[in-house]
């Protein structure tokens, strides 16, 4: 069998989900294929079942919904209708409207996230460029909001799935291997994260895996932080400045999206490693603890437990 993940077959990471019952007759079951790290190819589904299949052209179709739902987020995140002024602050309905457009955007932002986690390497990068068109096109002289990169809702699943790894093939039933894809948390070091294979059994490819997920959630707090995201007169029709502004946000959000995805992993050495990234990038960029600044930069794209990601 050829795992040739550029192709039409799964990467060896993927996971064929058994759909029948469990017993061991003979009968036949339909698979549907779930990937837990990223892959390249356009035999995937995207947030609706079957969608875009084997078509190209469907595929093609996918990555640009995917890219211009990633804009419309962006730029209803930063779009006056979600700030109130002073004038409106009392009017119910600025106050509906308000209501209605942050729901949409709240919407909007599962949407990206969940395509995001069909692990589509095509679509994590339509989803990245979005964000980037959407981030430049913002209004000006606007401080921004990022309450949209709140984390995912966790998987629909409370309980390990039993993954079957067999054959594609139409022949008959036959034992295929057998291996548990966590959808809760567990300990130890056999695990895959992000990338097929990865750290797979080895100790030494483990504790590298986890140093890596902390420095990736520094580095998000880091980048949430900077100074260059920070928008100010002298620089708001400075288009060098406005060009570095979206690269970096850009980075910046790939690398809250990677951390939400190793998160996914279950493995509880990685969430604890997650967790001490935030902590230490925010203590020493984000709060007071080694800085005297009075100024306030709010954290806010970071995976958390409430609103939408």
């Amino acid at each position: 069998m050829d795992h040739d993940h550029m192709h039409d077959m799964p990467p060896p990471s993927s996971s064929m989900m058994n759909n029948g019952s469990m017993n061991g007759g003979g009968g036949h079951h339909q698979m549907v294929m779930m990937h837990m790290t990223f892959f390249w190819g356009k035999n995937t589904e995207v947030l609706f079942s079957g969608w875009p299949g084997t078509s190209s052209g469907m595929y093609a179709l996918c990555i640009i919904f995917v890219f211009f739902l990633a804009v419309l987020t962006e730029w209803l995140a930063h779009s006056s209708l979600l700030r109130g002024t002073t004038g409106d602050s009392a009017s119910p309905a600025s106050g509906l409207v308000q209501t209605a457009v942050y729901t949409l955007r709240t919407g909007l932002s599962y949407l990206v996230m969940l395509a995001v986690m069909s692990f589509n390497a095509g679509v994590f990068i339509s989803a990245l460029a979005g964000h980037a068109i959407g981030f430049m096109l913002k209004p000006k002289n606007k401080s921004m909001d990022h309450s949209h990169m709140h984390a995912m809702p966790p998987p629909s699943s409370s309980s390990s799935s039993m993954m079957n790894n067999g054959s594609m093939n139409g022949g008959g039933g036959g034992g295929g291997h057998h291996h548990w894809l966590h959808m809760t948390f567990f300990w130890g070091k056999n695990t895959e994260v992000l990338f097929p294979g990865w750290p797979g059994t080895s100790s030494g490819m483990y504790d590298l895996c986890l140093v890596f997920v902390y420095f990736l959630a520094i580095l998000t707090e880091w980048l949430s932080h900077s100074s260059l995201l920070r928008v100010n007169t002298g620089d708001s029709a400075n288009l060098a400045a406005g060009l570095i502004q979206t690269a970096v946000y850009t980075i910046r959000i790939g690398l809250a999206y990677l951390v939400m995805l190793a998160a996914m992993s279950f493995n509880a050495g990685v969430f604890v490693a997650v967790i001490a990234g935030h902590a230490i990038g925010f203590m020493v960029f984000g709060s007071r603890t080694f800085r005297n600044s009075s100024g306030d930069w709010k954290t806010d794209d970071l995976p958390a437990s409430d609103g939408a990601y």
